[in-house]
């Protein structure tokens, strides 16, 4: 496998070639609150060296690691990936088309409005405790 120079930025678009799930760097997206960031440990099973077989990559890709959520939503509004998961809602819905994006937006900002839309569409509660309970 060739490796590229680091981008500037984090590029899901540069990763989509490998046709990662979004589970592979986001392992708790299904399963906990929040998906979360990648550790290292998980970009260097791929980026030990760079082109020319010398180690060096590594600490370039480590600067390179995202470490700012995009996504926020305000204290009193509860959310599970996890939940979502189980629902078969697909990461898109709300994060959109991330494999083809080299810088990412909010591109489907976390509004009321948007959830209580897509809870309709999909049947889920829409109860004000749905999202808004104390102690989920």
């Amino acid at each position: 496998m060739t490796l590229c120079a680091a981008p500037s930025v984090f590029s899901h678009k540069r990763h989509e070639t490998l046709k990662l799930a979004c589970t592979t760097c986001h392992a708790d997206a299904m399963k906990a609150e929040r998906a979360g960031f990648p550790q290292a440990a998980q970009c260097l099973m791929c980026h030990k060296r760079d082109r020319d077989g010398r180690a060096g990559l590594a600490g370039e890709v480590l600067d390179h690691i995202p470490s700012q959520r995009l996504y926020k939503l305000p204290d009193f509004v509860f959310f599970s990936h996890a939940r979502h998961g189980a629902a078969k809602v697909e990461c898109r819905s709300c994060h959109g088309e991330v494999a083809a994006r080299d810088v990412l937006e909010l591109e489907h900002p976390p509004t009321m409005k948007a959830c209580i839309d897509c809870h309709r569409v999909k049947k889920a509660a829409v109860g004000c405790t749905a999202c808004h309970e104390l102690g989920q």
